[in-house]
């Protein structure tokens, strides 16, 4: 009777788990959803990049609102500003208007080029992150004053808290999408 009971409660158990881990994935997916991803596979294969690390970022920086706008007027998916993604169209050679920004393709496209360029700017890739978020003249003038060394291991010696969370909260994302968009995103 006893070994019957350990029995029933252990297939309980299992089962209970099962459909719990069954069940993870879909939630995680509606707190992380994932847009646009025929345009972040094309334009992180065009420009080096991870297609998880741009579905991350775009999580991160507007929450996938193609409409956002913050307080300092980053706009779009990828929270450019204005005088950064004009700057990028013209490295880049294309049209540019303002409004062009809350086009997800155009958005997209110009975030993963400016994160591209940062990434062959910097001596790692971390410090891109940081320069994406604080500015690549802050990044420069930390790493020149040797306040950072541009790893994410000592991400607490960035002076700005804003930059320190983001890097924090992006690997965190990264992570997360990895995880639940292997099929989406992957080879």
């Amino acid at each position: 009777m006893n070994r019957t009971i350990r029995l029933i409660s252990t297939i309980i158990i299992l089962a209970v788990t099962i459909a719990a881990l069954m069940s993870i994935k879909p939630l995680m997916q509606q707190i992380y959803p994932l847009k646009h991803v025929d345009v972040i596979r094309a334009q992180a294969e065009e420009f080096d990049l991870d297609p998880y690390l741009i579905a991350a970022l775009i999580h991160v920086e507007s929450k996938w609102r193609e409409d956002a706008v913050s307080k300092k007027g980053a706009t779009g998916l990828m929270q450019l500003m204005p005088d950064t993604a004009a700057w990028v169209a013209e490295q880049m050679g294309i049209e540019f208007e303002v409004q062009d920004l809350l086009d997800p393709e155009m958005n997209i496209m110009m975030g993963c080029w400016y994160l591209n360029y940062l990434s062959r700017r910097f001596s790692s890739f971390t410090a891109a992150l940081a320069a994406y978020n604080g500015g690549q003249g802050n990044v420069q003038q930390w790493l020149a004053k040797e306040q950072w060394d541009g790893s994410f291991e000592s991400a607490s010696d960035i002076p700005f808290w804003e930059t320190r969370t983001y890097l924090r909260k992006l690997s965190y994302t990264w992570s997360i999408y990895r995880r639940i968009y292997d099929k989406e995103l992957g080879d």
